[in-house]
């Protein structure tokens, strides 16, 4: 019996180190994705609700539009995204770009920081009343970023920012 006893402790030692060291194996590359893409943002009352969708702009490396039927991770490479909400000014009292909620659609394994949880202003004027918007970056599964310009505003209340700064 205390053979037993003095084999089982190095035996189940062995079984948990050879477990973990399986566990936490690098994740396959099949299962990994280069999207870095932002499909669908909705602006939102309350963090559960459907929301509005908004307008998302994609730019190429040289700053130039990417017509929608044309994006793909290739096409849009090096450049930026931009998404819109210009609200209609009736949903004054209903939606505030200036405390509002966010959702966006992303696969498995797409990273956005700083993250879309919580109260965001996403007009933040500046001082001439310019709509800066709220800066992101997508992460995809592989690495690879994308920076993302939110901005919400009331149709003709506000100027926007040049996005390529």
């Amino acid at each position: 019996m205390k053979i037993l006893n003095k084999l089982i402790a190095p035996v189940l030692a062995l079984m948990v180190s050879v477990l973990g060291v399986t566990a936490c194996q690098d994740a396959q590359q099949d299962f990994q994705h280069d999207n870095n893409l932002l499909s669908d943002v909705r602006i939102k009352l309350t963090p559960g609700a459907e929301g509005m969708p908004g307008q998302i702009f994609e730019y190429d490396a040289n700053g130039n539009l990417v017509p929608a039927d044309q994006v793909t991770v290739k096409a849009v490479e090096g450049g930026y995204g931009r998404v819109v909400f210009e609200l209609d000014p009736s949903y004054r009292g209903t939606y505030n770009p200036e405390a509002c909620y966010l959702g966006a659609s992303l696969t498995f394994d797409e990273v956005v920081s700083p993250g879309l949880g919580g109260i965001k202003n996403i007009c933040n004027r500046d001082a001439d009343g310019v709509a800066q918007g709220m800066d992101v970056i997508v992460t995809s599964g592989i690495g690879t970023q994308r920076r993302y310009n939110i901005v919400g505003y009331f149709k003709g209340e506000y100027i926007l920012k040049d996005s390529q700064q």
